[in-house]
This record gives structure tokens, C-alpha cells and sequence, in this order.
């Protein structure tokens, strides 16, 4: 029995997790269960699906976004491609309001031409 206390449950009588601190250079509490019977510090684990739970929209192929979850593509091209266009990064960040970040980085996108306006770094 170890003298330590988990500070997200209270258990007491905790151990340092030796192996976790071997393999990435961090301390940790041993797992252990809260009363419920859950894992207290255990990662939840994000479940990602398969391919086939998802569609990639064709108008969004140059960019990292538009996986569509399955039967819902129809309504993503509706809302994001109403006029038929192709979305690249700099659109989906301008999208998502990110408009903080400087173009800059991305002055090579082949829709830059259509924020050039608000990069603060171009000769207007």
C-alpha cells in the first residue's frame, strides 16, 4: 500500500504508476476504480468508427475536413458547397470563424484570393 491520495475521487492508499513513468517520462497514480466501479484515471478512449460509418464529401477533397457521418452528406452540401464550390482549408478556418489567424500561412491556397483582403502581411 502506497502512501499516496487521488486527488480527483479522495482514495487514499495509492501507489505511483512506475510504468506509465517509464514509458513517457510523466508521474501518474496507479488505475484504480471509484466506488461506482469506473476507471478514476483512466484516458477515455474516443471511438473514431469505421470507414463505412462515414462519406467524404467530393467538394471538400482538398481539404482535411468534410467526413460526413453516413446519410448525412446531402445536408453538409447543402449548408457548406450551396453554390456547387470546392472548400480548401483557408475556407473551412474563414467558416469556423478563425479569422484571427494570420493568412500568411496560407498564401499558396488556391483560395486565398478570396481573403487576401483581410491578411494584415498583404499589399493591398
Amino acid at each position: 500500500m502506497g502512501d499516496k491520495s487521488c486527488n480527483r475521487c479522495g482514495k487514499r492508499g495509492l501507489t505511483w504508476d512506475q510504468d506509465f513513468h517509464s514509458k513517457t517520462g510523466k508521474w501518474k497514480l496507479e488505475n484504480h476504480k471509484t466506488v461506482n466501479g469506473k476507471w478514476c484515471n483512466k484516458p477515455k478512449e474516443i471511438e473514431m468508427g469505421r470507414k463505412s460509418d462515414y462519406d467524404i464529401c467530393e467538394l471538400c477533397i482538398e481539404s482535411d475536413f468534410g467526413k460526413c457521418k453516413a446519410g448525412e452528406k446531402e445536408e453538409h452540401i447543402k449548408k457548406y458547397h450551396p453554390d456547387g464550390r470546392t472548400m480548401s482549408n483557408l475556407d473551412w478556418h474563414m467558416e469556423m470563424g478563425m479569422r484571427h489567424m494570420y493568412l500568411k500561412h496560407y498564401r499558396n491556397d488556391v483560395n486565398y484570393h478570396r481573403y487576401k483582403h483581410l491578411d494584415k502581411g498583404s499589399n493591398k
